[in-house]
C-alpha cells in the first residue's frame, strides 16, 4: 500500500513539473495567442496521457541508489565541461550522452547497466543549467539528487513519452532553485 502511495505521489510531482514548465512558457510569452493555444493543447494532451498511463510498483532499492548516483555523475560531468572548459551546454550534454551510450556494449549480460545511460543523460540535462542559475557545485549536487529521486519515482511510468528526462531535470532544477531562494 505504501509503494502505491509513493508512486501516486511521484505521479503528482511529474504532473506539477509538466504544468510548471508550461506555466513558465506561458508567463514568458503571455502576449502571444499562438503560445496560449499551444499550452492549452499541450495540457489537454497531457491529461489524456496521464489518464492512460498505468501505475505499477516494483522494488529495486539498491538500483535506486545507483540511479541517483548516475544522475549525479551525468550532471557533474556536464557542468564541469560547461563551467571549466567553456563548452556550450548542448555540446557538453551531447558528449556525455554519446560517451555513456557505449558503456552497455561492454557489459552485455548486466540488465541494470543497460538502464544506466538513461540516468546519466537525465543528469546531463541537469548539468546544462545556466551558470547564472547554478552558480556552484552544491546547487548541481542538490538538483541532481532531487532529479534522481524524481527519476526513481517515475521509473515504471511514462514509457515511450517524449521529454520525460528533460522534464524531470527541469523539475529538479526548479525545486533546487526555490530551495536556494528560501535559504
Amino acid at each position: 500500500m505504501i509503494k502505491k502511495r509513493v508512486k501516486q505521489l511521484s505521479f503528482i510531482l511529474i504532473i506539477l513539473c509538466h504544468l510548471g514548465f508550461l506555466a513558465a512558457i506561458l508567463f514568458e510569452k503571455q502576449n502571444n495567442i499562438l503560445v496560449s493555444a499551444f499550452v492549452v493543447l499541450a495540457l489537454i494532451l497531457l491529461v489524456i496521457t496521464y489518464k492512460k498511463t498505468p501505475l505499477s510498483t516494483t522494488n529495486h532499492s539498491f538500483e535506486h541508489v545507483l540511479t541517483i548516483a548516475f544522475v549525479f555523475f551525468g550532471a557533474i560531468l556536464t557542468y564541469v565541461l560547461c563551467s571549466s572548459f567553456q563548452m556550450s551546454s548542448v555540446l557538453a550534454a551531447g558528449l556525455v550522452g554519446l560517451a555513456i551510450s557505449f558503456v552497455p556494449n561492454f557489459f552485455k549480460n548486466n540488465t541494470f547497466i543497460k538502464t544506466m545511460p538513461t540516468a546519466v543523460y537525465c543528469g546531463a540535462f541537469v548539468g546544462m543549467t545556466n551558470l547564472s542559475v547554478a552558480p556552484d557545485y552544491i546547487f548541481i549536487t542538490l538538483a541532481s539528487t532531487i532529479t534522481g529521486l524524481l527519476l526513481v519515482g517515475t521509473k515504471d511510468t511514462f514509457h515511450g513519452v517524449g521529454g520525460k528526462l528533460g522534464t524531470l531535470a527541469f523539475g529538479g532544477v526548479v525545486i533546487t532553485f526555490l530551495i536556494s531562494q528560501w535559504i
